[in-house]
């Protein structure tokens, strides 16, 4: 299975697209959800660098809590 991302470029053809995608959907070939922008921007991924860094503050000092950590993880 692989996940796409999708955007459409133009306001005017936003409809045609989501009706095509549910065409899909209803044949059984895709499964689709709309995602808010505030949604992709939150859950984006970081690197294991970033990861380890976000963890190790987080033990340390006051920069980051471990459950802060966990939401700016998403985890």
């Amino acid at each position: 299975m692989k996940t796409l991302q999708v955007k459409i470029l133009a306001v005017k053809d936003e409809e045609m697209v989501t009706t095509l995608l549910n065409d899909l959907v209803q044949k059984g070939v895709i499964e689709f959800s709309a995602v808010s922008d505030y949604q992709l921007n939150k859950s984006t991924p970081v690197s294991e660098e970033q990861a380890q860094e976000i963890i190790e503050e987080s033990e340390i000092g006051p920069y980051y809590s471990e459950q802060d950590a966990k939401n700016i993880l998403n985890i």
